[in-house]
């Protein structure tokens, strides 16, 4: 037995002999890392790199390189200005599958087809994504990283309140809404006073009303009324009554008081209105779902009360949501270590690691291979029974989806209609002046890329995707 004198002296002796080996040993990790070659990875914002920084000390063992991150500070900045702004370089871009024509004609991108062909797990990921988000003229220049698809989502307790309500008034079941005429009128008949002091306390709705994105949520309206962006002249019909009477009937429901007043939301703004309690109802991404169980992040204070479904369509078998955004993984032509990105890329997309993001409450990723949509327990949810509903509604709404438009300029196509529609909803134009101007531009962008060339690649993309739909 040592005397206590000497125990103590021991344990001081070795508090200090193991400060000090951690310290040296944290300062000979950090100079080794500082040694490592660097990979550059630039995204559209943040949370899009979130399963990177998760997997980093993974990547870094794995593949003995440092990761570097580069993004706008604001989500709804535009990842272009911001690359095109630096001057600089890099290896890895998240990219919106809608921005690979724009990247491919700048010779910013490598094909990965020497990497894809070898990759047997490709089988795995679900064809819509495969075929219309990865493969571009013949190529593969993205690895999907995050499946995005629309889903509506709805206050059961709010629903549940005001069933009888609304069935003595409208003589129908408060359900959630199938059309767009049914989603409109539940949004007005959902706007509440709830304490009776002249307030609205709810919201029926809210959508997304900042730059950039705010174009989904007329095109699911205007497509699933049968609407189509060209004919095979490529002479647009977005102005034709059907696109009129979509945009009007959106800005007839703001108007009505049934959204947030002067309400420019970007993704975050319309998740919080939703998990804050703030609307009874709302068109978003489907990984609203698992963040409306999330306390700590996201502040969730309608943990348990949300059900989700289709977002609603116009007419019967029309397509309804869509796989609007969406994220790959793509390389650099002006990388250095390409085939090190590849290794990164396949191994944060592979079927056990891409698992764990599109399951965690840190990431915005969602399901996109085969593989994610078998149910292994809970997974982000408090029960398997919740995981199961929320992945059998995610796989239904790929069946008859919609999708962005991948042809040359087909994201500049987009933004002239996101930029008009936003003058029409804060009544600087009307429903057709902006639709109207839309074609004035569109016409321009179409001569630019040349005609006919358009028409090929626009029947080509719809064709693709009556394919998908049918897989």
């Amino acid at each position: 037995m040592y005397p206590r004198k000497w125990i103590s002296g021991i344990l001081v002796s070795v508090f200090f002999l193991t400060g000090c080996s951690t310290s040296q040993s944290t300062q000979i990790k950090e100079m080794n890392r500082g040694s490592l070659p660097v990979i550059k990875v630039i995204g559209d914002s943040e949370q899009a790199l979130a399963a990177f920084r998760i997997q980093e000390p993974s990547i870094q063992k794995k593949f003995g390189v440092r990761l570097e991150y580069h993004y706008p500070q604001r989500l709804s900045d535009n990842l272009e200005d911001f690359l095109f702004a630096s001057h600089d370089s890099y290896d890895i871009y998240v990219l919106f599958p809608a921005k690979i024509p724009q990247y491919v004609e700048r010779n910013m991108l490598l094909p990965l087809d020497r990497f894809t062909a070898h990759d047997p797990t490709l089988n795995d990921v679900m064809p819509i994504y495969r075929k219309l988000y990865m493969n571009y003229a013949n190529h593969d220049y993205g690895m999907v990283y995050d499946g995005d698809a629309h889903l509506l989502f709805y206050r059961k307790d709010i629903f549940d309140r005001f069933k009888d309500e609304y069935r003595q008034k409208y003589g129908q079941d408060l359900r959630p809404p199938r059309t767009w005429k049914e989603y409109d009128r539940i949004a007005r008949f959902l706007t509440r006073d709830l304490d009776g002091d002249g307030k609205i306390d709810i919201y029926g709705t809210a959508s997304f009303g900042g730059d950039a994105k705010r174009y989904i949520w007329f095109a699911e309206r205007y497509l699933s009324m049968g609407g189509r962006y060209f004919d095979e002249k490529m002479n647009p019909l977005i102005d034709q009554p059907k696109g009129v009477q979509a945009l009007k009937d959106w800005i007839n429901l703001k108007d009505s008081g049934a959204t947030p007043p002067e309400a420019m939301y970007d993704w975050i703004d319309l998740n919080n209105a939703f998990l804050h309690g703030k609307t009874a109802m709302v068109v978003q991404w489907s990984d609203t779902s698992r963040f409306s169980f999330d306390k700590a992040h996201w502040g969730s204070q309608i943990e348990g009360k949300v059900g989700w479904t289709l977002v609603p369509g116009e007419n019967p078998g029309s397509p309804r949501g869509g796989v609007w955004i969406g994220r790959v993984l793509a390389i650099s032509s002006q990388s250095k270590q390409p085939d090190k990105a590849w290794q990164i890329i396949q191994y944060l997309t592979s079927p056990e690691i891409s698992k764990q993001a599109v399951t965690s409450l840190d990431t915005i990723n969602d399901p996109y291979r085969q593989s994610h949509f078998t149910i292994q327990g809970k997974g982000a949810f408090p029960s398997a029974e919740i995981n199961r509903d929320f992945l059998a509604t995610v796989k239904q709404s790929l069946l008859n989806t919609n999708a962005d438009l991948m042809i040359p300029g087909g994201w500049e196509y987009m933004q002239v209609l996101d930029r008009n529609i936003g003058l029409a909803l804060i009544h600087k134009l009307s429903p057709e002046q902006a639709l109207r101007s839309t074609v004035a531009e569109w016409n321009k962008i179409t001569d630019k890329y040349g005609r006919a060339e358009q028409e090929k690649h626009y029947e080509r993309w719809l064709r693709c995707l009556e394919e998908v739909r049918q897989k």
